[in-house]
Parts: C-alpha cells; sequence; structure tokens
C-alpha cells in the first residue's frame, strides 16, 4: 500500500475532506427553521446538551433524566418542528458545562462550541507534535471522519482528545498524580479510559500515583454532582445501571455509528446480541493479548501511552464515529518518536482513514438493504496496529532516546 501512496494521490483526502466540510456549510446555511437542508436539527446531538444546561438553569435538574421533560424542553428551545427526540445521557456534572452555553440562543451556542472544538484539536495537535509540522497536521486532521463527525454532530470528541493529550504531557513530565487527576475529568465517558486503566495498572508505583489521581477527580465530581443536582445524580445512577448495559438495543439507535467490537459483531449478526456479545468480548481479550506482549517488548513511554488509547477502541462497548477523534493522539505520538517506522504509518493512517471515509456510508447502506453490515474501522485499525508494531519492533534495536522515561523522579 506505501508504493500508492503518492503525494499526487494523498492531495485526495484534501479535496475529499473540503467537499465534506463545503457540503455540510451549505446545507447550514440553506436551511430553514433551524433545520439543515437534509431536515436535521442544526448540530443534530448538541440539542441534548443545550437542554441539559437550559433545564439547570430553569429549575428543571430533578427531572434531566426523564424523557418526557427532555422533549417538552426540547420543544420550548427548538419549537414544535423538532423532528427527533434527542438523549441527554451523560453524568450530571457534565451538564453542569452547558449552564453558560444555554445562555444565548440555540444556533450561536453551537456555534461557539463548534469552536471551542476547534480550538481544543489546533491546541492538542501543536502540544503533541513539532511546531514546524502544526498546519500541515491540523489539515490532515481535518480530513478525517471522527473530526467532522464531532464537529458537525455537536459532540465531544475533540474535548476527549484535549483531556488525553493533557494527560500525555502530564505523564512524560513525571507528573503523574497530575496526569490521573487530569484523566478524571474523562468520567463523562468513563470507558475512554480503559486502555489507561490497565496500563497504569502495570507501571508500578507511577501508576498507583496516577490511578490515585483519577479517584480524587472522581470524587470530586461525584460531590460536586450531589451537592447541586441531588436527584439528578440518583437518576442517573437509577439509568446507568439499568439502560446503559443495552444501549444499542434501543430501536433508534443509530448502530452503524458504533464503531467498537460490540457495534463490529452486532451488525454482522443482527438478532443474535448474546453472541454478538460474546464475540465481542473475546475480540477485547484478543486486543489485551496482543498489547500486553506489545508492552512487553517495548518500553517508551511514547510507545505505550499511543497503545493504550488504542486499545481504549477494542475495549470500550461503546465507542461512536466521533469517539475515534482520539485517534490522533497515538497517531501523532508514533510520528514524533519513532520516526523510522513513518512509511508503515502512513499506509496505516490512510487504511483507517480509508474505512472512515467511504466505509461509513457504506455500512450504512449495508444494513438499510440487506438488514446486516460490516463495521470497515475495526478489522482496518487491527491490521494497521498489527503492521506498525511488526515495523516497530525492527526498529527497536535503535529507539529514539526521547522516548524512555526516568521513573525515579517524584510527582
Amino acid at each position: 500500500m506505501t508504493r500508492l501512496l503518492t503525494h499526487a494521490r494523498m492531495r485526495y483526502a484534501f479535496i475529499a475532506g473540503a467537499a465534506l466540510w463545503g457540503g455540510w456549510l451549505l446545507s447550514l446555511l440553506g436551511g430553514s427553521g433551524g433545520l439543515d437542508l437534509a431536515g436535521q436539527v442544526i448540530g443534530t446531538d448538541y440539542l441534548q446538551f443545550y437542554t441539559a444546561g437550559w433545564m439547570i438553569r430553569h429549575g428543571q435538574a430533578a427531572r434531566l433524566y426523564d424523557p418526557e421533560a427532555q422533549l417538552a424542553a426540547e420543544r420550548v428551545i427548538f419549537g414544535p418542528s423538532l423532528p427527533a427526540y434527542h438523549a441527554f445521557l451523560n453524568p450530571p456534572f457534565l451538564a453542569l458545562l452547558f449552564v453558560p452555553l444555554s445562555l444565548p440562543p440555540y444556533p450561536l451556542s453551537f456555534a461557539l462550541w463548534s469552536a471551542l472544538q476547534l480550538l481544543l484539536l489546533a491546541l492538542s495537535l501543536y502540544a503533541l507534535g513539532p511546531p514546524g509540522a502544526f498546519g500541515k497536521t491540523l489539515g490532515w486532521s481535518l480530513t478525517f471522519l471522527p473530526v467532522f463527525a464531532s464537529v458537525s454532530f455537536g459532540q465531544n470528541g475533540l474535548l476527549s482528545l484535549a483531556l488525553l493529550t493533557g494527560v500525555w504531557i502530564l505523564w512524560r513530565r513525571n507528573r503523574w498524580m497530575a496526569a490521573g487527576a487530569v484523566s478524571g475529568l474523562l468520567l463523562y465517558k468513563p470507558h475512554l479510559l480503559l486502555g489507561l486503566l490497565l496500563l497504569w495498572g502495570m507501571e508500578g508505583p507511577r501508576g498507583r500515583r496516577a490511578l490515585l489521581g483519577l479517584g480524587l477527580t472522581g470524587g470530586a465530581l461525584l460531590a460536586l454532582s450531589g451537592a447541586l443536582l441531588p436527584e439528578a445524580t440518583v437518576a442517573y445512577a437509577r439509568f446507568a445501571v439499568n439502560l446503559y448495559p443495552d444501549l444499542p438495543s434501543w430501536k433508534e439507535f443509530p448502530l452503524w455509528h458504533l464503531h467498537s467490537p460490540r457495534g463490529f459483531w452486532r451488525l454482522l449478526l443482527p438478532g443474535q446480541p448474546r453472541l454478538a456479545d460474546a464475540l465481542a468480548f473475546l475480540s477485547a481479550l484478543l486486543a489485551i493479548g496482543a498489547v500486553l506482549r506489545f508492552w512487553q517488548r517495548h518500553r517508551a513511554d511514547a510507545r505505550r501511552f499511543a497503545a493504550a488509547v488504542a486499545l481504549t477502541l477494542y475495549l470500550t462497548p461503546h465507542a461512536m464515529i466521533y469517539d475515534w477523534a482520539i485517534l490522533l493522539l497515538p497517531a501523532v505520538l508514533l510520528w514524533e518518536h519513532a520516526p523510522a517506522a513513518r512509511p508503515i504509518l502512513r499506509a496505516a493512517f490512510a487504511l483507517v482513514w480509508l474505512a472512515f471515509f467511504p466505509g461509513a456510508p457504506l455500512t450504512a447502506l449495508m444494513v438499510r438493504h440487506l438488514g446486516w453490515g460490516i463495521q470497515w474501522t475495526l478489522p482496518a485499525l487491527a491490521a494497521a496496529g498489527y503492521r506498525v508494531a511488526l515495523q516497530l519492533d525492527i526498529a527497536n534495536t535503535q529507539p529514539d532516546r526521547r522516548e524512555y522515561h526516568t521513573g525515579h523522579m517524584s510527582d
């Protein structure tokens, strides 16, 4: 595949990305009544976050997880033309973030949130890579479908990327407890911490300090939610226990956007959820085994951290298309810290990019017309990870000294 990636062909990604963003902006401008040209709410998922903040401001925090109350609030905000209900599914402390963002009108609030996400993307990439390559890295990242999805859906994938970037920066500086404390802010989607939890469980004293920091932040967020939103906190605990375990079985759940082993097998084996979930569990175990073997051979922090973030996407039962924006972190880390592997890395990036860009709509078409589908991203990530790991093994005889940690330093 590396022979096919000429500079001329690589430019097609920029053309495709420009067409994607341009088409979306035209759809927003051409719509009316808060809807785009496709008849969808502008910002799609952002309505649920805006509504959560609005409900807290209007004294309805106790009903934050009441579908009828949520729908009524969304209709007050959006109007009777609201085409569909958008459920707020995150912990109540995340809703507090959107209280000030619910002050301006919805379209302006969505524009502000989109600008904030793009700023977080830029800051993350600037912090991860060399300044001289920032412009090119940012340009490539904007062609990556999960980045577009996070912005156009009004989601929080780029916030997750920024938090994980902060964790990495603190971790490489040997500020282990601080790294864990920042990772606790990701508890609005705790499944995105699974890879790091496994890594830190194997890192001895410094891993335990990171886990302590994570626990402290988690306790603080729980105390904050309990103090400010007591009824919502109790309601969320009940909701998480009763509904989260089988979220993909919801009638309106967009299963083709679920990019995890659970989503892969449920798309491939419709009507057989138990078998699909068993195969997803087996896939996760195989991924853990592969990464543990990789960690045994590679002690460099950058490589281990990159593998932990990538592994997360195989461990989580619930990674939507926009959540895969966190894959930019291992991509930039490996590109910067393993220069000998760059030809293979370029091919790996292209494979995952292709699995998303034409692959995602192809999956949706298969589901619509065949009743089942193949989620191309999981096999693509596995193949890319395997090939990159082999190349890193070859280059491991002359590792980059910048990758190694100094474990004797204190937090």
